[in-house]
């Protein structure tokens, strides 16, 4: 028998913040962005956690199905948002910008543990179908270990501009 998700998160890495929408479920079983959003320094390590906290105790609510007028299709001919709940929080005008200066990663909480997917680049530049890391985490090593895997991962990353993770330094403009 299948393990029932107990909630899931998408987050939004750049250079220089998180971004952290509520992940609505519609009756249509879309996976939606919608606020409340969190933004956060994630190399901040117990604001990071505190941002998955509140995010899980919020969970996945249900939303109604979006209205067309709100829906376009994407690249590949499937509906998103004209104007994701994310996206006002980037700083940037599109939803492809925002697929380009950051990187995707999903967290997603079981009664058993934790999932984590962080997604690589397509050669376009977005991100791609393939997952860069995928860790199974134990209810144990709970949000520090899950924080951990992902400033672990960022490490390795030189697809990002701008990032910086060198915690031993200062950040000077």
């Amino acid at each position: 028998m299948r393990e029932k998700l107990t909630c899931g998160l998408g987050l939004y890495l750049m250079a220089d913040r998180a971004i952290l929408p509520t992940e609505a479920i519609t009756e249509s079983r879309l996976r939606v962005d919608i606020e409340p959003v969190a933004v956060f320094d994630y190399r901040n390590r117990s604001e990071f956690i505190a941002a998955l906290e509140k995010a899980i105790a919020i969970g996945n609510p249900a939303a109604p199905n979006p209205a067309s007028a709100e829906l376009e299709p994407d690249a590949d001919g499937f509906p998103a948002f004209k104007k994701p709940a994310g996206l006002k929080y980037s700083g940037l005008s599109t939803w492809d910008e925002l697929e380009r200066k950051s990187i995707l990663a999903t967290v997603r909480y079981y009664p058993s543990g934790f999932l984590l997917e962080i997604f690589g680049r397509a050669k376009n530049g977005k991100w791609s179908e393939e997952a860069a890391l995928e860790l199974r985490l134990t209810l144990e090593s709970g949000l520090n270990g899950v924080v951990e895997a992902i400033l672990e991962h960022l490490k390795t990353r030189k697809d990002l501009p701008g990032l910086m993770l060198d915690f031993n330094q200062s950040r000077t403009a």
